[in-house]
């Protein structure tokens, strides 16, 4: 059992926890061994979090709303309301989130954890979820080489009492974490950079180069509702960026180990972190959550250009460190354990995306209460369980991914003279590299004849760089363009087409006659690469474009994401970017006409908002694709230009039955639905 030398200080920080700090407040009045002293700080909650706080009797500091974490405990070791220790104690401090509970038993069993391991600093509880109680959230804590953070639990793991025995971890998290004080003020604290997530991970790895350990103990549990991390409040912490979790959690990643490892890794780690950026921005795209992706990109964008940050972080590192930053390595996990995790989560995320893809609910997941029960229901249910399922009802219920899949599997089969290099019709010969394209529209002189200095279209760049993951290989990524352009096409519409129809079937039906139809199949047959992007992002510019009539309301993050895609438009298609400019053009004079109009006149307020949104859009896309763009004043007939080989086109026949025709049409006859 602990003995009286042990002084424990609870400091509990609040923002916005009115939800969860009842219960927090009760279950640190209820531990077995007495807490010396409470103190909370909160850090501007608008709800009713100091109250509850004062309310209960403790001692409740208020500052900022923007203050971090880190500054928040700072702040309140520096209050006078604090009493000192005494002197022949070891002082703890427990850091206390506002949605995290400990259970009964918990200071009692971190207490006897550090009793005879005079060498541990950091002391930390096993981590549940809040709601399910039985969910393993953590024990301990470490960061793969990519910046993920690593727990080493499967998706969704049950506490079993596998993880009951005390063990050495590079780091614990902050919910519930006991720290030794004067460790805690020798380390300098959190590092104020860190002001939300990764503290922990950076504290850890801190704590070890400077010759102390950190442990687990999973006799101490604590319940956890991860409020900040899954975004159930808002993220208000100075030096955040669109209040955005996953970015700030990113950066703070990509910041924890550039700050801390040796220098000679420095370079490998940073290509890891972008490397790993980019592949899971494009997961995140592939998963139609494009926030997301802008935000693993912009993370180490924005630590990439401050990088004085860095250099501060390392400088004052140095200062406590005893033993080499690599003293942490066996901590970090392997390769290969971080491989079969990536393959599991995803193969859970497919399964669970394929089962919420019914269109019925399914009856079988439906549970009754145990008090409800009857001979006759278990009767049936035993029936259930041997009774094999019907394969026609089963795909039946999920017409999207079944007729995804036979639409992926047709078109491979049909593309089966495509693989490798394709040239040909309006494509012309691309370039083994991404870096030959991207060295192509940098360069102000070109080869070609006796030599031209005519400015190189922006969509080169944009295919270069859309090449890099492909292995910097730009045969294979337009390669892989023309083949997966029917399914991306099919899924793109799918998705337009439930925003105006709850019919699932009648969607999809849609969504075939576009991937299908002959405007796709001449442009993927003749290698119009122009109108092959523009049928695949197609859908997606439809979407983006609802709502444009009343831009005021438009917020500038989406607005900066529409004027990004409207770029891609713009180099590809430069006919349907002058569409929509036009569009808004007569848009700007229903704005000018209504603006002076005598009843319900458009005020000044509304009348710039719209038109500097309006601006940012028209613009954007002529800077980026500068100069190319800026030939179209001289040049207006270059607006009818797609990329490519210029080949003719079908006769007026054709495109009254809705074919363009020419080389690589589909028959006359199948524009025939479309009319």
């Amino acid at each position: 059992m602990p003995t009286s030398k042990q002084f424990v200080t609870a400091i509990i920080v609040s923002h916005d926890g009115a939800l969860w700090l009842p219960e927090v407040v009760a279950s640190l009045a209820k531990q077995r061994r007495a807490i010396d002293q409470v103190i909370a700080i909160d850090t501007g909650s608008q709800d009713s979090s100091v109250k509850l706080l004062k309310s209960a009797g403790i001692t409740t500091l208020v500052t900022d709303r923007d203050k971090g974490f880190g500054a928040a405990i700072g702040e309140a070791l520096s209050s006078s309301k604090l009493k000192a220790a005494p002197n022949d104690c070891t002082e703890w401090l427990w850091l206390i989130h506002d949605d995290c509970a400990p259970a009964a038993n918990a200071l009692t069993e971190l207490l006897a954890a550090v009793e005879e391991r005079p060498s541990v600093a950091v002391v930390g509880p096993k981590l549940r979820g809040w709601h399910d109680r039985n969910h393993l959230l953590e024990v301990g804590v470490s960061i793969a080489g990519n910046g993920a953070r690593w727990t080493g639990l499967e998706y969704r793991e049950a506490d079993q009492g596998q993880h009951d025995n005390v063990s050495e971890v590079l780091a614990v998290s902050t919910a519930g974490a006991l720290i030794r004080r004067d460790v805690f003020e020798e380390l300098g604290g959190f590092d104020p950079e860190l002001t939300l997530f990764r503290d922990d991970v950076d504290f850890g790895w801190r704590v070890h180069t400077a010759g102390h350990s950190i442990i687990v103990a999973p006799q101490a549990v604590a319940y956890h509702a991860e409020a900040a991390a899954n975004e159930r409040r808002s993220i208000d912490v100075s030096g955040t960026f669109l209040h955005r979790p996953l970015l700030l959690d990113r950066r703070h990643a990509a910041y924890v180990l550039l700050a801390n490892v040796s220098w000679w890794l420095l370079p490998l780690i940073a290509l890891q972190l972008l490397g790993a950026s980019f592949a899971r921005a494009i997961g995140y795209l592939l998963a139609k959550l494009p926030g997301y992706a802008l935000d693993e990109l912009a993370a180490v964008g924005l630590l990439i250009l401050q990088p004085q940050d860095l250099i501060r972080a390392r400088r004052n590192r140095r200062k406590n460190r005893l033993v080499s930053s690599q003293v942490i390595a066996r901590f970090v996990p392997p390769r290969g354990s971080q491989l079969q995790l990536a393959i599991e989560r995803a193969r859970g995320a497919v399964s669970r995306a394929w089962k919420s893809s019914s269109l019925y609910e399914d009856k079988s997941t439906v549970t009754s209460s145990a008090l409800d029960l009857n001979d006759e229901a278990l009767d049936n249910a035993d029936i259930e369980l041997v009774k094999p399922p019907s394969p026609i009802s089963w795909l039946l219920k999920r017409p999207i991914l079944s007729i995804s899949i036979l639409v992926f599997v047709v078109t491979l089969i049909a593309s089966r003279s495509r693989f490798g290099t394709i040239v040909g019709g309006a494509l012309p010969e691309t370039p083994a590299s991404a870096l030959d394209l991207l060295r192509m529209y940098s360069d102000s002189w070109h080869t070609v004849g006796l030599g031209s200095s005519a400015n190189v279209p922006p969509w080169v760049a944009f295919i270069g760089i859309a090449a890099l993951p492909f292995a910097a290989n730009s045969s294979l990524f337009v390669t892989a363009l023309f083949v997966a352009a029917v399914p991306l096409a099919l899924w793109g519409a799918y998705s337009l087409a439930r925003k105006f129809t709850e019919l699932h079937f009648l969607a999809l039906g849609a969504a075939l006659l576009y991937a299908f139809s002959p405007t796709t199949l001449a442009a993927i047959n003749s290698g119009r690469l122009g109108t092959v992007v523009l049928v695949v992002i197609g859908p997606w510019l439809v979407r983006a474009l609802f709502g444009l009539e009343q831009l005021e309301n438009l917020g500038w993050r989406k607005t900066w994401w529409l004027a990004l895609l409207l770029s891609v438009v713009c180099a590809f298609s430069p006919l349907a970017f002058m569409a929509i400019v036009l569009w808004q053009f007569i848009l700007v004079i229903f704005d000018v006409v209504a603006f002076n109009s005598k009843v319900n006149p458009l005020t000044k307020e509304v009348f710039d908002r719209k038109n500097i949104r309006r601006i940012a859009l028209i613009a954007t896309p002529i800077i980026v694709n500068a100069p190319w763009s800026l030939e179209f004043i001289l040049h207006p007939s270059r607006i009818l230009l797609d990329p490519g080989v210029t080949i003719g086109g079908g006769d007026v026949l054709s495109l009254v039955f809705a074919n363009p025709g020419g080389l690589g049409a589909p028959p006359i006859t199948c524009g025939l639905d479309l009319c």
